[in-house]
Formats: structure tokens, sequence, C-alpha cells
């Protein structure tokens, strides 16, 4: 039997990975948004340019592993 361990990223760790991923991705403008985690969700914080880059943030944000659950606080799109 073979057995493997995951590695569960911290909070901080996961701050930073959807950070970069927001700021990789093309599809956002990461300069308005705030990124925070605590216990695996992340909270996005901030402003868009518009509806559909505010869902690309939350699908972005969602891509990155040990992220368990997303929620928008204040994330309006202008």
């Amino acid at each position: 039997m073979t057995t493997t361990k995951t590695k569960t990223m911290t909070d901080a760790e996961i701050d930073r990975a959807v950070t970069e991923e927001l700021r990789w991705d093309p599809r956002v403008d990461d300069s308005g948004l705030a990124v925070s985690a605590k216990n695996g969700i992340v909270t996005l914080a901030g402003y868009t340019d518009g509806y559909a880059k505010k869902l690309a943030a939350t699908d972005a944000a969602h891509h990155v592993a040990g992220v368990l659950a997303g929620r928008e606080r204040e994330q309006e799109h202008r």
C-alpha cells in the first residue's frame, strides 16, 4: 500500500498564490483588488472594470490549490 502526503498550504501561502494567479491571468486587472485568506477561504475585495472581470478574478482564485472557498467583499465593477 502506498501512502501519499498532501501538503496543506498556509493562509499566507494561499494569499500569495492567489495574488500571483490574479497578476498572471490576462483577463484580470489586479491593481484594484486585495486578497486575504483565512482557513482556506479567500476573500477578494476592491474594484474591477466590469462584471466579466469580476467573474474572471473569482475564477482565477478558485484555480489555486488549497482554496476551499471564495467570497467577494465590496468587489464592485465600474
